[in-house]
């Protein structure tokens, strides 16, 4: 496949999770060009606010973990993704209302277009490796998009 890409199941990320106690699924969405991932910026007043992380967001009740990246992609950035490339790896957190949550990111293919984006975020970069530590981004999150930069879009 890919560098550091691979493909997963879904029956086999939501066994690991439930083997390892997370209550809650959310989505990371890599979606590169010219060696540079896309990011965005949370509002000021939202959780997070002014940090910047990939797209992406929770799994609603229901839903396939793949089809809550093509939801988000397509609600945060206005981008409908034309392929799921693979998976790469993601990591656990909490917040004051989910304890324990674990992000699937994907590496994925979008169609041309504009970026659009929702009110849950103000502005939107394309970064290389070097412009990552200069920007306000938890820790996992710029360890998340480093691992991003570094695969390879086929």
């Amino acid at each position: 496949m890919t560098k550091n890409v691979t493909s997963v199941s879904e029956s086999s990320l939501r066994e690991q999770a439930k083997k390892d106690g997370v209550a809650h699924l959310s989505t990371g969405i890599a979606i590169l060009k010219d060696g540079k991932v896309l990011i965005v910026r949370r509002v000021k007043d939202d959780f997070l606010g002014g940090y910047y992380e990939l797209p992406g967001g929770g799994v609603d009740e229901g839903e396939s973990i793949a089809g809550a990246a093509k939801r988000e992609v397509l609600e945060e950035t206005g981008l409908r993704v034309s392929k799921l490339i693979g998976t790469f790896q993601g990591f656990d957190y909490s917040t004051d209302k989910k304890p324990h949550v674990r992000q699937v990111n994907f590496l994925v293919g979008v169609e041309p277009g504009d970026i659009v984006l929702s009110d849950e975020h103000d502005a939107y970069l394309w970064v290389d490796s070097k412009a990552i530590d200069n920007l306000g981004m938890t820790d996992k999150m710029r360890q998340c998009v480093r691992r991003a930069v570094g695969v390879k879009p086929i």
